[in-house]
């Protein structure tokens, strides 16, 4: 699980983000309890992979009892990846100007309007609020429940828009951002 993570954030930090949501709830569902964990989800692992996520699984863990995350809430390196969205999302903006980003983004404000409303504005961005109406459409789709088309399409349009967050966010890591369009 630790190699998809890694494979994820090389290649999608919206993705990488969603995926870490989904082991912060798998990790609540076992009540944070490495054992159980083991028992329930690694054990059919080979043993050195067994290892390896053991160990990363332990260290989220940690994390999450210190941080009062038992219940709900995201590790603090999300928040940090959240808060570098945010920065480069206002940069494309105001200093890069790039234009089709931000004809994008503001398609999606509409949606966004929509699901902050029944959110009762918990998220505190726009990033954050397309990223958790992309976590719950997931958990819909987990269990099978229906996505109304109203819905799908407000989730296309966030995925869209994560979509070419994330490739700017690449791009700014590996030092490929054009400073202006």
């Amino acid at each position: 699980m630790q190699s998809i993570a890694e494979q994820k954030r090389s290649e999608s930090i919206a993705e990488y983000l969603l995926f870490m949501w989904q082991m912060e709830d798998l990790l609540r569902s076992v009540d944070l309890n490495l054992e159980t964990l083991t028992q329930n989800v690694l054990a059919d692992l080979p043993v050195e992979q067994q290892i390896k996520n053991k160990k990363w699984f332990g260290e989220m863990i940690d994390e999450m009892k210190k941080s009062g995350l038992q219940v709900s809430g995201h590790l603090s390196e999300t928040y940090e990846i959240l808060n570098e969205l945010q920065v480069l999302e206002k940069a494309l903006i105001t200093v890069i100007h790039d234009e089709q980003f931000m004809a994008l983004r503001e398609s999606t404000k509409p949606f966004l309007a929509e699901f902050k409303q029944k959110l009762n504005a918990v998220p505190q961005s726009d990033i954050e609020i397309a990223l958790t109406a992309m976590y719950g459409a997931l958990i819909l789709k987990l269990a099978k429940k229906e996505i109304s088309p109203e819905t799908r399409a407000a989730i296309d349009k966030f995925s869209m828009y994560l979509r070419s967050l994330s490739k700017s966010y690449r791009d700014m890591k590996s030092g490929n951002l054009p400073l202006n369009n």
